[in-house]
């Protein structure tokens, strides 16, 4: 017959009940028996050595009279068999009876070799017998001693009395493991059969009844948890229809995948970028709507060990064969340990942005080849005109020409900015790195910008040095960052008023601190300061602002040197951006 739950609780707390009596119990016999040897033991002990500290001066005197009386009395005590007195020799002088059948006869040869060597008790078991042998020494002299035969039969009917009491105890633990068992088989399973009710009503869609939770144990928690689960799934009925209202309304195209690739779902997004209705879509490949990456069969068989991908680039294959490029993302989905997973594809239109980025490398192209051509003849032109080539000029003449310069030069150097943030956003900057001095490179910054410095009536002032410290970098784009860093410190600072630049060491990095006196950076525009284009619209900074592209420029650059630039500002005291490069040793 196969028992229930209920029944299996019973049997299985009675039997832990009933195992723990009878263990309880032995152990408890064990110990006792134990302790009863033990006070039998030391009762035969302390009986022999009571009877040898009595004899010595008898056996001294060798009155054996006096000898038996003593081992008389000694053999009228309980569970004593037999005591005898033997002398140095071993021979056995009185067993306490008028006849004394074993005069003369010698004790055993251990108990005689232990009397000739030591004074201490010796015992000795056969079966129920307890033998104890104490020598009697006197000055150092052996004199003989006393053995006494103990009887430990009495120990077996003690241990049969505690046997029976404790089959009595194993009983009582038995009864009470069954009523114990059955009284929380019954409180266990009485909720069990409630959450058993409850959970078929939940997969027959009838109402829930709400558990009640009685306890704070183990039960109590599961029927709180089932409370909690038909909330839960209540309220993510509600929310897969409103999860599904927001698929089909975000822009991103969304495509859930099997396996082996085969589209399960897609929003409303990627049947307008293709074309394609939904139902034509659910069950096609993803292969036949991306194209695979160079190299792969498809885009799922380019994803990283853990089933992801992030930005790779690729095409939509959409409805009379037009490929809309896309940028898409991928996740792995594993609803259950051990399934197979499942593939979300987020896939964003791209078009727009790679027609930008395709207006913007034709404007670089054009300001390339149609302003930076043109600029430099106007420049070298101006210039002549500023030397006096074409003759003098008058006053006003002169005022104009030195206008044009400075408006050429600063077109210039817009022009050479954009250049060369183009190059560093598109990778396609060169980076020739040697080892070099990192003091040379700082004077012939400090040298390049004196004239633009000149023009401001500013003034540099290399206040400490590193003689003889050595870089790994790209001379000329050092001096870039320099020359970026010094001319932005020029154009903040105040007519006659000094940049200072100081070079020191620190734990094996080079710091170049460019420090000027201006007003400060604003702190609503700090996060801003290595951004493209930012230009702070405070009012000390609008007539000094440059490209905005500069520190950009700077701050790119130093990072592919293997160097970081920072600043550090306080508002009417000034700026200082610090440039930190590893030392070459």
């Amino acid at each position: 017959m196969r028992l229930g739950l209920k029944g299996r609780l019973v049997a299985f707390v009675s039997a832990i009940i009933i195992a723990f009596g009878v263990v309880l119990t032995a152990l408890s016999v064990r110990a006792q028996s134990e302790r009863l040897r033990h006070e039998l033991e030391d009762r035969g002990k302390l009986l022999t050595t009571v009877i040898a500290a009595n004899t010595a001066d008898p056996l001294a005197m060798l009155d054996v009279r006096e000898l038996r009386n003593m081992i008389s009395e000694a053999r009228d005590q309980e569970n004593v068999l037999d005591t005898v007195a033997f002398d140095e020799k071993g021979r056995v002088l009185t067993d306490g009876t008028a006849v004394n059948p074993r005069r003369h006869m010698l004790i055993s040869e251990a108990a005689f070799r232990h009397a000739s060597g030591s004074d201490a008790l010796l015992v000795e078991f056969d079966g129920d017998t307890m033998t104890v042998t104490k020598p009697v020494h006197l000055g150092g002299k052996v004199l003989g001693g006393i053995r006494l035969r103990y009887s430990m039969a009495g120990l077996a009917e003690d241990q049969a009395s505690l046997a029976r009491r404790a089959a009595k105890v194993g009983a009582i633990f038995a009864l009470i493991g069954v009523l114990a068992a059955a009284l929380l088989a019954e409180a266990i399973t009485r909720p069990l059969k409630e959450v058993i009710q409850a959970t078929r009503a939940l997969s027959e869609g009838k109402p829930v009844p709400r558990l009640a939770v009685r306890t704070a144990d183990e039960i109590g928690e599961l029927a709180g948890a089932f409370n909690e689960m038909t909330r839960k799934l209540r309220d993510t009925t509600v929310s897969r229809d409103y999860l599904d209202r927001v698929l089909e309304t975000i822009g991103e195209c969304l495509v859930v995948t099997g396996p082996d690739g085969t589209i399960t779902r897609v929003n409303s997004a990627v049947c307008t970028l293709s074309g394609v209705g939904e139902d034509e879509l659910l069950g096609q490949n993803c292969r036949d709507l991306f194209r695979a990456p160079q190299g792969h069969v498809s885009i799922l068989d380019a994803l990283a060990p853990d089933g992801s991908a992030q930005g790779l680039e690729t095409v939509l294959l959409a409805r009379g064969g037009e490929a809309v490029p896309v940028m898409i993302s991928v996740g792995a989905m594993e609803e259950n340990v051990g399934r197979a997973r499942s593939y979300v594809i987020v896939a964003a239109d791209i078009g727009e942005r790679l027609r930008h980025e395709q207006q913007k490398d034709e404007f670089v192209t054009m300001v390339h080849h149609e302003v930076r051509a043109p600029l430099t003849a106007v420049r070298g032109a101006i210039g002549l005109l500023d030397g006096g080539v074409v003759g003098e000029l008058g006053e006003r003449g002169q005022e104009l020409v030195k206008i044009a310069l400075r408006n050429s030069e600063r077109m210039g150097r817009l022009v050479n900015d954009i250049l060369a943030s183009r190059k560093l956003d598109s990778g396609r900057m060169d980076f020739r790195f040697e080892k070099v001095e990192m003091m040379p490179l700082i004077e012939q910054a400090i040298d390049s910008t004196s004239a633009y410095a000149t023009s401001h009536e500013v003034r540099f002032e290399l206040e400490e040095g590193v003689p003889g410290a050595m870089v790994r970098v790209d001379p000329d784009r050092m001096i870039q960052v320099l020359t970026n860093v010094l001319s932005n410190a020029v154009r903040f600072s105040p007519i006659d008023n000094v940049v200072k630049v100081e070079a020191s060491r620190r734990d094996q990095i080079l710091r170049i601190a460019v420090s000027d006196s201006g007003p400060g950076i604003p702190e609503d525009f700090r996060d801003q300061v290595f951004e493209a284009f930012a230009r702070a619209e405070h009012e000390d900074w609008r007539h000094r602002s440059g490209s905005g592209l500069g520190m950009s420029i700077s701050k790119s650059i130093i990072e592919e040197l293997g160097g970081t630039i920072t600043f550090e500002t306080e508002v009417g005291i000034g700026t200082t951006f610090l440039i930190d490069i590893p030392e070459s040793v």
